[in-house]
């Protein structure tokens, strides 16, 4: 990942530090401990959710709280001040529904950064490359958003679920978004 952002992996999580409100945070998909360290450091409430064992053990191991479970398989979210995605939306482009509805009835405020120049977009060996190697729990994850797909997306569900967004940074090539009721 710190070669995907040319060294700048963990200046990508500062738009999402920035504007984390309140004392509760739930993460999906939370992979690293970036978020969480940072809230244990402003005395913010984390819990992380995520379907990959090696990561939750890794939390667990930090003494953070983390659970393993496959978010649409979840019939509701924490309670929290602020629901994070990072990096992940893209896992969940046939569901976007459903973990939408999850995440507004979970937190008031919800920011999700999620990168639309990706290489999987290209074509050629680089692209076809590039799709092979994403996987969840062995299954192929070759779809990633454009900044077009990603905002057709959110339009699209913001009327029918009632919420609105705004980009509200970016950075190399990810899109961070914050979503209010």
């Amino acid at each position: 990942m710190s070669l995907l952002y040319k060294g700048n992996y963990y200046k990508r999580f500062e738009p999402i530090l920035n504007r984390i409100s309140g004392k509760k945070v739930t993460e999906i998909c939370f992979g690293d401990t970036i978020i969480a360290e940072y809230c244990r450091k402003k005395s913010i409430e984390w819990k992380g959710i995520d379907i990959n064992e090696v990561f939750v053990t890794n939390a667990l191991k930090k003494g953070l709280s983390a659970e393993r479970n496959d978010i649409l398989s979840i019939a509701k979210l924490p309670e929290a001040d602020t629901c994070i995605i990072c990096g992940s939306l893209y896992h969940f482009n046939i569901s976007l529904e459903s973990l939408f509805t999850k995440m507004l009835e979970s937190a008031p405020l919800i920011i999700i950064s999620e990168p639309v120049l990706n290489l999987s977009n290209n074509k050629g060996i680089i692209g076809k490359l590039a799709k092979a190697s994403a996987n969840v729990n062995g299954k192929k994850q070759a779809f990633r958003f454009t900044e077009e797909t990603l905002l057709a997306a959110l339009n699209h569900l913001k009327e029918k679920l009632k919420f609105e967004y705004s980009i509200v940074d970016r950075f190399e090539k990810d899109l961070i978004i914050v979503i209010k009721k």
